[in-house]
């Protein structure tokens, strides 16, 4: 057995399928602020800015500046009630100082990374500088082909002291809002979009918003290239929908299912937002159709392994690299775990659970470790040829044999339909569903019928003996006296004396030791 056994989801080929054409990251906008140096930037007729800048220097710009016109077919048309703004010519602007190409550079890769365009080659020409004063705003339009190659559009707004002038930026169905405000001086707030894309300026309710606008230019080749568009993955996002509504809604259905991510990633690094490449794509794709079939999604780490009796390959230990996984945890630290080449002889335990959870806000979660059941894994054969990222083997002494243990530790998203949350808790026992009930009696009346549902799962999932060191308390935290007063507690809040009394009646007399 040179690898750890795993039972994958065989009924899932559908979603495979329609992930594996997910292969692009990237979305239709991207944004973010960078604390870095400030740019020397110079203003005909205003001299050097200072940040935030100041209201004589603004006035002194918009003395030289002139209204920005807006397209409209062939025309180039200035109408305040569309687009009401002042514009400075990029020739009477010039950006500058010590370390801003190296910064900028910081900027447009994380603007390269955002909208998926990390394997394409990728410049910024710089097109003019916009002053948004009280009152100033742009009604919805697309941006048009400014210079050869361009796909969209960078603006990089300076420190100044405003209110409002939010974007607002729509494509395929879907609407963000971003504000472009920093709370620091020291702060560069950047948004980026595709020229395909309709969006707005909202309107600018105090102060000034000055920003820097580039075009965004696929460079040239001697290979013909499509112009770059944003990633377009709503067939997909509807077809998965589809197949987890109908695979997971069923009552024998399991209670979840585990994506298996390519990438490793630390508990520590664990976020939707540092996803890296197909992962980050694919994520999207998955949430998006949760949503849609009514499932929750949560990352977190799957935990697999194994031990028992090995013999040696070799006549001789030897001192192995550190392990992947513990260096998430220790990076300072050296840990000389003892591994050797070994052949299993013999299993006798495995495992397989869920940990290190993060909500699709990138908050930690506290649900504990919760097993994986056999079939709840994919994509089948994630992990067929890949090494353990943990691996020991321990040398015999006396009248034992050489014993081992080895495990993956690789990060999954995990899905489930939101009407079995109780169910895919009460997989790690009563005390990991406690919290979720506490949650639901806080909802009020609207929520006391499925609050007082899960109550009563609860109960009747009460472990009424003491742990015998089985496979219960394997995964599962056994429930003491404060778990049975918190039981105690929400049912009170929920009004449910029958519940109540029944709970007291074989749960706490039959335990109650004085």
């Amino acid at each position: 057995m040179q690898y750890i056994e795993i039972e994958y989801n065989q009924e899932l080929r559908p979603l495979e399928a329609v992930l594996s054409r997910v292969k692009r990251p990237g979305d239709f906008f991207v944004c973010g602020t960078v604390e870095m140096p400030m740019p020397r930037v110079d203003v005909e007729g205003a001299g050097t800015l200072s940040f935030p800048v100041p209201d004589a220097q603004i006035a002194a710009i918009l003395r030289r500046a002139k209204r920005a016109p807006y397209g409209r077919g062939q025309e180039t048309i200035v109408d305040t009630s569309v687009r009401k703004v002042w514009q400075v010519a990029p020739g009477k602007v010039k950006i500058g100082g010590k370390s801003w190409a190296a910064n900028f550079e910081i900027i447009l890769s994380k603007v390269n990374t955002g909208l998926g365009c990390e394997d394409a080659s990728v410049s910024a020409e710089f097109y003019k500088l916009l002053v948004y004063e009280r009152g100033g705003f742009f009604l919805a339009h697309r941006d048009t082909e400014k210079t050869e190659g361009m796909f969209g559009t960078l603006v990089v707004t300076l420190p100044s002291t405003y209110r409002g002038g939010a974007l607002r930026i729509r494509h395929s169905g879907r609407e963000v809002t971003v504000d472009t405000n920093t709370v620091d001086p020291s702060e560069l707030s950047y948004v980026a979009f595709y020229a395909d894309c309709e969006h707005e300026a909202l309107p600018v309710r105090e102060g000034n918003r000055i920003c820097l606008v580039y075009n965004l230019v696929q460079k040239q080749s001697k290979t013909p290239h499509r112009i770059l568009k944003a990633p377009e993955y709503q067939s997909q996002i509807t077809e998965a929908a589809a197949i987890l509504d109908r695979f997971l809604r069923p009552p024998d259905a399991p209670a979840k299912i585990a994506w298996l991510l390519d990438h490793q990633y630390s508990p520590a690094g664990l976020s939707f937002s540092a996803l890296k490449s197909t992962d980050k794509a694919k994520a999207r794709v998955l949430v998006q159709a949760a949503t849609r079939a009514q499932c929750a999604a949560h990352l977190a780490i799957v935990h697999i392994g194994d031990s028992g009796a090995a013999e040696a390959d070799d006549d001789y230990f030897y001192r192995s690299r550190r392990s992947r996984y513990r260096n998430y945890h220790d990076e300072d630290e050296e840990h000389d775990d003892e591994d050797a080449s070994f052949t299993v002889t013999t299993v006798d335990d495995t495992w397989q659970y869920v940990d290190e959870w993060r909500d699709t806000d990138d908050r930690v979660v506290e649900f504990g470790r919760i097993p994986v059941a056999g079939g709840e894994l994919l994509p089948a054969g994630a992990l067929d040829g890949e090494p353990p990222d943990e691996k020991r083997l321990t040398e015999a002494s006396g009248n034992e044999g050489a014993t081992y243990e080895r495990s993956y530790h690789r990060a999954a998203l995990v899905l489930w339909r939101q009407s079995r949350c109780v169910d895919v808790l009460l997989q790690a026992g009563v005390v990991a569903a406690l919290p979720y009930l506490k949650q639901l009696a806080a909802g009020g009346k609207r929520a006391q019928p499925e609050a007082i549902a899960v109550a009563e799962r609860i109960f009747e999932a009460w472990p009424g003996h003491e742990p015998r060191g089985d496979s219960y308390s394997t995964f599962r935290e056994w429930p003491g006296p404060a778990d049975r007063t918190k039981m105690i507690v929400e049912l009170t809040k929920l009004n449910a004396p029958a519940l109540l009394e029944r709970f007291l009646r074989e749960v706490i007399t039959s335990t109650y030791d004085g």
